[in-house]
C-alpha cells in the first residue's frame, strides 16, 4: 500500500518533485503509481487526482492527503486500511 507523496502535480514537501525530473518522471500520483506498480496491492490518491484513479495501474482509493492534524493522519490512515480490506476480501 501506498499514499501518493503528490497531490495535484505537486509534491507535498521535500524532494519529491524535484527527485522525480531529475528522474525523467512525471510529477503526478499517476507516475507514482506506475513507477512503484510491481510493489504495489494499492494507493491512496488525493480527491484533487481522482479523475485519474481509473488510469492507474494498481486498485486505488482517493480521500484527502494533506496531513496537517492528527485527525488528518487517522483518516487517511484508515482510507489506506479500508482499502487493505476491500483487496483482502477480493482475494478469497
Amino acid at each position: 500500500m501506498a499514499v501518493s507523496p503528490v497531490i495535484g502535480g505537486k509534491a507535498v514537501k521535500g524532494p519529491t518533485a524535484k527527485m522525480m525530473g531529475e528522474l525523467g518522471l512525471e510529477v503526478s500520483a499517476a507516475e507514482v503509481a506506475r513507477h512503484y506498480r510491481e510493489f504495489l496491492d494499492g494507493c491512496v490518491i488525493d480527491d484533487a487526482d481522482a479523475g485519474i484513479a481509473k488510469a492507474l495501474s494498481v486498485p486505488t482509493a482517493a480521500t484527502k492527503t494533506l496531513m496537517l492534524s492528527l485527525a488528518d493522519r487517522e483518516h487517511v490512515a484508515r482510507t489506506v486500511l479500508a482499502l487493505a480490506d476491500r483487496l483482502s476480501d477480493s482475494s478469497d
